[in-house]
């Protein structure tokens, strides 16, 4: 199987692309893929500041740790 052919097969995986379709179809795949997009994006957004949120809570619980241990 030659890579020309592997390519040329995943572009036909699509049925909504190449049926050709129009109308209220293709407005309801598009916003079909919107949704999920964004759905995804959100998810990401939200572990992206809970690990924000866990780096620095860590950061102020290390150096609270640090002066309770040398009181100066």
């Amino acid at each position: 199987m030659s890579t020309a052919s592997l390519l040329f097969s995943f572009q036909l995986a699509c049925p909504m692309c190449l049926s050709g379709a129009s109308g209220k179809s293709l407005m309801a795949a598009n916003t079909a893929i919107g949704l999920l997009l964004v759905v995804l994006l959100g998810v990401l957004a939200s572990f992206f500041s809970f690990i924000l949120y866990l780096a620095r809570r860590s950061r102020r619980f290390s150096t609270d740790d640090e002066t309770d241990s040398n009181p100066a």
